[in-house]
């Protein structure tokens, strides 16, 4: 599942018309979105709402550890190397108030400009400018990330920002903020399947692993291994793994005996090492 956090209708509307969502019928005051495994929510502008939204969106319409959660929308810029239009993923979000620092882990390729985010509960202006520790601001990173954090690992949370403007807030034109979007949406959809793909290859080894250890611990029990020789044991099995794919079926063997001595679980544990010598 992927779960999509925009603050205005006006930015939600750029991902609604794209991935054609339709509007569910959603007993709250938030507006949302879907179209099969990806979800919409507009969440209001300010970190509270954001991060209302997004507790609410995760608990209403389910979550597990592989779904991936992003917020997106337009920011002002601090620094002169952003031009308005780039796309931005943080790789830190501050939470000005409180001033958290948020993480997440950026584990792919990707072709947007990173930076740091720091959120504030007020449009933030040029004579601001000198209370502000961010590369970029906005008003909802912190509180969206804060919020995903209690259900999501930090490789499947990102914030993802448009440069709007460079702290000369005005008045906000709804087509030029849909017009930025747009042009960053095969960028964003990019990112958003290389993060599915990775999601599915992570989730293999998590359960290869999990297998892995299961048979290890089967092992341990069985031969009465020492620590020593577990953790040698466990290097050994991932080396085959490694050069074979998969185990040996001899090692079946090894699961069900049952030693009555350590000298006898030694001679089957060097017994199983010549085979995942292979």
């Amino acid at each position: 599942m992927i779960y999509i956090v925009t603050a205005s209708y006006t930015e939600g509307k750029v991902f609604i018309d794209h991935f054609k969502l339709e509007k569910l019928d959603n007993p709250s005051k938030f507006q949302v979105f879907n179209k099969d495994e990806l979800f919409l929510i507009i969440s209001g502008v300010g970190i509270v709402n954001s991060a209302i939204a997004t507790t609410y969106l995760l608990t209403k319409y389910g979550w597990r550890s592989e779904d991936i959660a992003l917020n997106i929308g337009i920011c002002g810029a601090v620094k002169t190397q952003f031009s308005k239009g780039d796309l931005i993923l943080c790789n830190k979000i501050i939470n000005h108030n409180s001033k958290k620092a948020f993480y997440p882990d950026i584990l792919i390729n990707h072709s947007m400009k990173e930076a740091v985010l720091e959120s504030f509960d007020f449009p933030v202006k040029k004579e601001h400018q000198e209370y502000v520790e961010g590369d970029i601001v906005d008003m909802e990173g912190a509180g969206f990330f804060e919020a995903v954090s209690s259900f999501l690992p930090p490789h499947n949370i990102h914030c993802i920002k448009t440069v709007y403007d460079f702290l000369e807030y005005d008045k906000i034109d709804p087509k030029d903020i849909a017009n930025i979007l747009r042009k960053n949406i095969p960028h964003i959809e990019d990112f958003m399947n290389s993060l599915l793909a990775f999601n599915e290859k992570y989730l293999k080894i998590q359960k290869e692993d999990e297998k892995l250890n299961e048979i290890l611990q089967k092992l341990k029990e069985n031969l009465h291994l020492t620590k020593s020789m577990e953790n040698e044991l466990k290097r050994i099995l991932k080396g085959y793994l490694v050069r074979n794919k998969e185990l040996p079926e001899e090692i079946a063997e090894f699961i069900n005996i049952k030693v009555n001595s350590k000298k006898e679980g030694k001679e089957y544990f060097e017994k199983l090492k010549k085979i995942l010598a292979l």
